[in-house]
């Protein structure tokens, strides 16, 4: 089964506070919202976190944008994708990639976007093309430096499979990071 998560960034004590500007109870929140109040409760202690649909449904009952609920804290790819209600098969159909190359995409791992695949999920999204790109350029600052997998057993069995020593698959996974502008370790 897949576990749900909530919104990234989400902050509790931002709900709260845009409720109490519009001087709206946890129970006027969850009338307007369909949203039980304990949950509610929930959320503002930080023991939840709210999925894309229910944070836009508090932004808007709060007369407030998600950016206020979410302080701080960059669009990237995966938030304007579950903002439009939309999973990563859709959203690689719409950008006309297969889903491994989207999820490579979305998760910053690629770090060219096409102007494209920007114009399609800009029209897929609802969104602004530059939208796409700054929201794909947080994904790329966010992913960092590509994470060690050769290591341990991995290594080794790649190392047996190509025929070479584990010393020398490293350094060939060191020789093509350094050719695709990512710093080796």
């Amino acid at each position: 089964m897949a576990r749900r998560r909530g919104v990234r960034g989400f902050d509790g004590a931002a709900l709260r506070a845009a409720r109490e500007r519009q001087r709206m109870s946890e129970e006027e929140l969850g009338r307007a919202t369909g949203t039980p109040t304990s949950l509610i409760h929930a959320y503002e202690e930080g023991r939840r976190t709210p999925e894309w649909g229910t944070l836009n449904a508090f932004a808007t009952a709060l007369s407030s944008t998600i950016g206020e609920l979410r302080p701080g804290q960059p669009t990237t790819m995966e938030d304007l994708r579950c903002r439009a209600g939309h999973n990563q098969a859709a959203a690689a159909e719409a950008a006309g990639l297969g889903r491994s190359g989207y999820a490579m995409l979305e998760g910053g791992h690629t770090r060219t976007l096409k102007p494209g695949v920007a114009r399609k999920l800009a029209t897929a999204w609802d969104v602004e093309p530059d939208d796409i790109v700054r929201a794909h350029a947080a994904a790329v600052r966010a992913a960092g430096e590509a994470a060690p997998v050769l290591q341990g057993a991995v290594l080794d069995g790649l190392a047996d499979h190509f025929g070479l020593t584990p010393e020398a698959l490293l350094e060939l996974a060191r020789t093509f990071q350094d050719t695709t502008g990512r710093r080796s370790s």
